[in-house]
């Protein structure tokens, strides 16, 4: 089962929920000091939300600059300092949509820290093993139908609640809720097809596959990128 996303209405305490919405207030009035906290804060998820979208991890930063600057481009025009986050990831998932219009899908696995975000059982891997593993994932996550790949993406990368994914992506949540279902079996089947010719990470058969890919979906919800 993938992580659970957090719950919007819990997600922050009153005060940091009031200190947020100040600072996106001043960021709307043009100051930059306070939208470049809001980079500071956002950037890395954005980066590590756009490279799976689009299967690289330079393009993925290249995109997230674009999502920054037309956030800041339009930032007048948000009229809920509250939702943010969804009107941000909303730019975001437009610009990586557009830019996949624009080339032919391509993938390539993403660079990750050695250690970061893996379990006790894959710690012991070597380099080719991990290696394999990542670009596993990126490849089974390529054949996940794009709407699909968004919603799953958002609730495990970006970790939003189902409210949230559509609140961004102005569709109803049982639609969200069908979609990241659907993902998740999308995903599984693909990993599994692709698990069968990689060697190097499923070293004991059926049952290594059994607790290896609920781990791929563990490690979309625990990466981040830049």
């Amino acid at each position: 089962m993938p992580p659970t996303a957090r719950d919007p209405t819990t997600s922050r305490s009153s005060e940091d929920g009031q200190r947020f919405i100040e600072v996106v207030e001043q960021a709307r009035a043009g100051d930059k000091t306070a939208f470049d906290t809001l980079f500071q804060h956002y950037n890395a998820r954005i980066c590590a939300y756009l490279a799976h979208m689009v299967g690289d991890e330079e393009e993925g930063r290249d995109l997230a600059q674009e999502t920054f600057l037309k956030a800041w481009q339009c930032l007048a025009s948000l009229h809920n300092e509250a939702c943010f986050d969804a009107w941000l990831y909303r730019i975001a998932t437009n610009i990586a949509i557009d830019h996949l219009r624009r080339r032919k899908f391509r993938w390539s696995y993403l660079k990750t820290d050695e250690n970061e975000g893996t379990p006790a059982y894959m710690s012991t891997a070597g380099p080719e093993e991990r290696i394999a593993e990542v670009e596993l994932i990126q490849q089974a996550l390529a054949k996940v139908s794009l709407k699909y790949r968004t919603c799953l993406l958002l609730q495990l990368v970006a970790n939003f609640s189902q409210r949230e994914i559509a609140t961004a992506l102005k569709i109803s949540e049982k639609s969200v809720s069908i979609y990241v279902s659907r993902g998740c079996e999308q995903f599984r089947l693909a990993y599994q097809r692709l698990s069968w010719t990689n060697e190097p990470v499923l070293k004991e058969g059926d049952k290594a596959h059994d607790r290896i890919y609920p781990h791929a979906l563990y490690r979309l919800g625990t990466e981040t990128s830049g």
